[in-house]
């Protein structure tokens, strides 16, 4: 199960990488209602990332108890 959380954790932050850059593109072109999309789903996504490691933690601290 613990390859699951990192896979997963792994592809939240790719995913929040692509909204990222899209968001840097659309701030540049001054695209703003989409810029703002953009940075919702970027921390969205990080914010399952920053879950998916958690969840992990807590299932290596079980393991260990």
């Amino acid at each position: 199960m613990k390859r699951v959380y990192q896979y997963f954790s792994l592809l939240s932050f790719l995913f929040a990488a692509y909204f990222g850059m899209t968001a840097a593109t659309d701030l540049r072109a001054e695209n703003i209602d989409q810029f703002y999309l953009n940075i919702a789903y970027c921390a969205l996504f990080l914010g399952i990332m920053i879950l998916a490691f958690d969840f992990q933690k807590q299932e290596k601290a079980e393991d260990v108890s």
